[in-house]
């Protein structure tokens, strides 16, 4: 568990560290490897009343990525997905995938979804593709 006592809600929140995400002080109910918090799926995309049942427990987001991905028009169960991946920290930077071409690959995006291994990963599509979302 690498979350920090403040985030496992262990000891009171000192100062927070700006290189952190939520400043390494905001609550973090479980640890990046245990059970999935956001669920999605093509029936949750087209119901909330689906979305909400499948989503039905807590799970902490990165507000300012959720807000940027409801402005571009992301519905909200993948925007919750995706901004929850944001509230941590990644944990690994490849040597060689630093400067990389996002248009091209979603190396960058595997390496962030990677370091928050539960029992339920999306893989989208690797760039060009039409293989569709695995």
């Amino acid at each position: 568990d690498d979350r920090t006592p403040a985030e496992r809600g262990e000891a009171r929140p000192s100062a927070e560290d700006p290189r952190m995400s939520g400043g390494g002080v905001r609550r973090l109910a479980k640890s990046r490897y245990d059970s999935i918090s956001a669920y999605i799926s093509q029936q949750a995309h087209r119901s909330p009343s689906v979305a909400r049942h499948l989503n039905d427990v807590p799970c902490e987001t990165d507000e300012a990525t959720l807000r940027v991905l409801a402005g571009e028009g992301i519905d909200e169960p993948l925007a919750r997905h995706l901004a929850h991946l944001f509230a941590r920290d990644p944990l690994v930077a490849f040597a060689g995938a630093i400067e990389v071409d996002d248009a091209a690959t979603t190396e960058h995006f595997e390496s962030l979804n990677s370091t928050n291994w539960q029992t339920m990963r999306w893989k989208p599509p690797p760039p060009p593709s039409a293989c569709g979302p695995r």
